[in-house]
């Protein structure tokens, strides 16, 4: 969960794009609506969780699938004690270090699965794998790592909003799709989609920043999960 290659030349350019998560397809973008009573935007058919200032200038909004201004509950979880964070960059980190805090899972990080898929010789880029090699990939981490689950995310699509004509300020919006593969299923069992809604301020928003702000949420979901 992150900023891309190609986002950070164009934030050098004075452009921002944001790349939440793992590079998969691309979705059709989502229609973005300005709240403008309540000064934070959101995507229809989401609702925003919460919303946060960032030192760099703008704020971030990070918004959940919902309706009638409620966002949805969180989808059941297996109730599971050894997991996996699929790896990225700094983002994963930071929900991998959230789930340890939580003391609710025992954490094989990212930087061990990183070294899993390399023996393996499998790219950690789920764009680039098969349905089937994407579950040969997730079996693979199950079955070194030991663990009963692992938890990955992806991009489904990213748009921005220049608003020159009008009163509300430039925005960027991604969406991910948040993803938990069971070991013992061996196949999906937790899908949710989260939005990322940047504001942009006077500079161009610091990636950790960002990066912070969606895993935090990201781990915040998970922990909301009931058990299935």
């Amino acid at each position: 969960m992150g900023i891309g290659y190609g986002a950070k030349r164009a934030a050098s350019a004075g452009v921002v794009v944001l790349a939440v998560g793992l590079s998969g397809c691309v979705a059709a973008a989502i229609p973005l609506y300005y709240a403008a009573s309540a000064g934070i935007a959101a995507y229809s058919g989401f609702t925003v969780y919460k919303s946060v200032q960032l030192t760099s200038g703008g704020s971030v909004s990070v918004a959940f699938e919902g309706k009638d201004g409620k966002a949805a509950p969180a989808q059941p979880l297996p109730l599971v004690r050894r997991v996996a964070v699929w790896p990225e960059n700094e983002g994963e980190v930071i929900f991998a270090e959230r789930l340890t805090k939580s003391e609710r899972y025992d954490v094989t990080p990212p930087g061990r699965v990183s070294s899993i898929l390399m023996d393996a010789k499998i790219t950690r880029n789920l764009n680039e794998l098969t349905q089937a090699e994407q579950t040969n990939a997730f079996n693979t981490v199950c079955k070194v790592s030991g663990v009963e689950m692992v938890f990955a995310d992806r991009t489904l699509g990213t748009s921005s909003d220049q608003n020159n004509f009008s009163l509300s300020r430039a925005n960027i919006t991604s969406t991910v799709e948040l993803l938990a593969f069971s070991c013992a299923e061996q196949k999906m069992v937790w899908r949710e989609q989260m939005a990322l809604i940047v504001e942009l301020g006077g500079k161009v928003p610091s990636t950790g920043e960002m990066m912070r702000v969606a895993a935090d949420a990201w781990a915040d979901r998970v922990m909301q999960a009931p058990s299935a």
